[in-house]
């Protein structure tokens, strides 16, 4: 692939380069404080890591072997991690054994997992949804583990900006949202609360982490609702269904750059952050 062009970006302490075609599009990014690459679309990471390969000299590349991806040797990447992978964990821990799990199906009965094992699938529905942003130049990391034991569902990252998703799968239900006021089957949930909390704590981390501000906001994704009726929206938070997410967030107005996205992306992805009490 000809035209490719390497721009370094170095500030507040990190260092990374980033590979872009003829037309200035991001096609792959390499951190060289911790040997991390990443590439969104795979099938170009040969012609990323051919670009790569004269500026980081053969200390990081063995002809034309990749740079090292993955862990960092400070904690774990979280890039590749799936969609609900921590309420599954908690499901699975709580789940009874077959014969148990096949006679509750057969009576209709809940167990301790089955709302657990509800909240994956919505995580991952929303999951999958939000992995369509990437071909919009968006960045997303899923089931990010805290210190607290909690997660964050989902972190998008992208031109319109930083966001905490968090994933309430209510099927068939009836939302109605006013203001900071949410009523699921007429039972109040503070939902919004905990999201503006989510949203908060996130973005100090990222701000320690990056060396400057982040400003985040938080989204309730609905899954599969019966109906959702806004009569007023949350002045700092988004509310949206899992079918008109993506479309919300793409119809943002951009506040940054592609460089800036990556910026965050490279930080967000490492699980020490998160984890760092």
């Amino acid at each position: 692939m000809e035209g490719l062009t390497v721009q370094a970006w170095r500030k507040w302490g990190h260092d990374f380069l980033y590979v872009k075609d003829a037309a200035g599009q991001m096609l792959g990014c390499f951190d060289r404080n911790n040997g991390l690459l990443h590439v969104p679309d795979r099938s170009l990471r040969p012609a990323v890591v051919c670009a790569l390969t004269p500026r980081l000299g053969d200390e990081f590349l063995s002809l034309g072997s990749p740079p090292p991806v993955g862990p960092s040797p400070e904690g774990s990447d979280l890039a590749g991690r799936a969609a609900g992978t921590g309420v599954a964990e908690q499901a699975a821990r709580l789940s009874p054994g077959r014969v148990q799990r096949w006679v509750c199906r057969l009576l209709g009965l809940s167990t301790d997992a089955t709302s657990w094992e509800v909240g994956a699938r919505g995580e991952r529905i929303v999951g999958r949804r939000l992995e369509l942003l990437r071909r919009r130049g968006w960045e997303v990391l899923h089931s990010i583990p805290l210190a607290s034991g909690a997660d964050i569902d989902h972190l998008v990252i992208g031109p319109g900006g930083v966001f905490t998703v968090n994933t309430k799968h209510h099927a068939r239900a009836r939302i109605w949202v006013a203001g900071d006021r949410v009523m699921v089957n007429g039972r109040y949930q503070p939902y919004i609360r905990n999201s503006r909390h989510e949203a908060a704590a996130a973005a100090r981390r990222l701000s320690a982490a990056l060396g400057r501000a982040v400003e985040v906001r938080g989204v309730v994704a609905f899954v599969a609702p019966g109906s959702l009726t806004v009569r007023e929206y949350p002045s700092d938070v988004l509310i949206a269904t899992d079918g008109a997410i993506v479309r919300m967030l793409r119809r943002l107005p951009t506040v940054l750059s592609p460089d800036e996205v990556q910026a965050v992306f490279q930080v967000a992805r490492r699980g020490e952050i998160w984890t760092r009490r």
